[in-house]
């Protein structure tokens, strides 16, 4: 829908209360395929915040390059009646002898709409919600550096309804 957007599925698989293996796959702007999975580890959860940290690598599955994403800080601010803002700030480092100072700094921030307020939900789906906000895709060639972009998501949750 974005010029410069790309199309990613994300997965994530709870292995604790507080720590997922997670990871997507994504087509970028570019033509050019990436893969991502990492670990995820929620270190404070109050009813106003939610702060997490992780650590994983994205591969370019046509050149065979890598990237490590850490340190990263992902955060949810609790709104009312299940309204949220969310995002993140994740280091990009593309060579183990990088420069601290060439390090990319990606950021993004959204505004999440829990969309099961306004649909029914399936027995197999455990929460629903959309996402609209803004990116700064630090390694994507097609956007000039500090800008950003216009995101949207949708994010489903699976599993069994409490």
């Amino acid at each position: 829908m974005f010029e410069q957007g790309q199309s990613y599925v994300v997965f994530g698989y709870g292995l604790t209360e507080r720590m997922d293996f997670h990871g997507y796959y994504s087509i970028h702007a570019e033509g050019f395929h990436t893969y991502y999975a990492g670990m995820f580890y929620q270190f404070l959860r109050s009813e106003k915040i939610h702060l997490a940290t992780a650590v994983g690598t994205r591969i370019n599955r046509e050149n065979k390059n890598s990237d490590l994403f850490f340190p990263q800080l992902l955060y949810t601010i609790k709104l009312k009646d299940g309204y949220s803002v969310g995002g993140s700030f994740v280091n990009i480092m593309s060579d183990e002898n990088q420069s601290v100072e060439s390090i990319r700094l990606a950021l993004d921030v959204a505004f999440i709409i829990p969309l099961n307020r306004y649909l029914p939900l399936t027995d197999t789906v455990k929460d629903l919600k959309l996402s609209i906000g803004l990116f700064n895709p630090v390694t994507n060639s097609t956007v000039d550096p500090g800008k950003f972009i216009p995101t949207y998501s949708i994010d489903i949750k699976f599993g069994r309804k409490k």
